[in-house]
């Protein structure tokens, strides 16, 4: 059957499926993972799930534009990169600085590992193969940082009204592992958050310019008259 096939439209339909993947797996994983927490209302407040969150919507989103249009549009391109920013923010984050600190039991091992692991790498690899590249203006980073400052904001802002604060470095009461100690400290690790996701926005555009130059260089090559 796939051999009958256009390579085009064997593409989108690849494309289609892999993002159904992803977002089946979202819309499993997320509240699997909440409701058998032994805290839901703190499983909830992680910036785990409301990435995870934010990317299901999307690529559900995202079924159903492929379904109907058959080609998405430049805000749907857009939310998909600022998806696969959060995405490695999460998995970098918990990997090398949370993973050791909580274990996790039953069905919360499996999602544990599609939320932080499995997501963030099928998020990673539908950019790589599926997604076209475009040339981004640099002033979209700032577009890209507006969940996570936003995240940041009003975890700080609870934090001060009953001391509750869903990551040890965003409590600036306590002292490691429960705190950082100071609003300064904190201050300080939030400014190199922000610089993480500014890198990862600049090299993201940049990854996509350098391709998109290589391809129309590639196509002038092709196409040059001998003569």
């Amino acid at each position: 059957m796939m051999s009958g096939i256009f390579p085009k439209e064997r593409l989108l339909y690849t494309k289609f499926l892999f993002h159904s993947l992803i977002a089946v797996i979202g819309l499993i994983s997320v509240p699997l993972h909440i409701i058998f927490s032994p805290d839901p209302s703190v499983s909830m407040t992680k910036f785990t799930i409301h990435s995870n969150v934010i990317v299901t919507i999307i690529f559900t989103i995202s079924l159903f534009v492929l379904f109907v249009k058959k080609k998405e549009n430049h805000m749907m391109d857009l939310c998909k990169n600022a998806a696969l920013i959060y995405m490695i923010v999460v998995l970098s984050t918990y990997h090398f600085i949370l993973s050791s600190g909580g274990e996790y039991g039953g069905i919360r091992t499996i999602t544990n590992f599609t939320l932080h692991y499995l997501i963030p790498i099928l998020v990673l690899l539908n950019w790589i193969f599926f997604e076209e590249k475009k040339w981004y203006r640099y002033k979209i980073i700032f577009y890209w940082l507006a969940f996570p400052i936003l995240y940041g904001a009003i975890s700080l802002i609870r934090g001060m009204y009953d001391g509750f604060y869903p990551y040890f470095f965003l409590n600036p009461n306590g002292h490691f592992p429960d705190g950082v100690g100071s609003y300064a400290n904190v201050a300080l690790i939030i400014v190199g958050f922000t610089l993480v996701y500014c890198m990862l926005g600049f090299l993201l555009i940049l990854i996509n310019r350098v391709i998109l130059r290589f391809k129309h260089a590639k196509y002038i090559k092709s196409n040059k008259k001998v003569i």
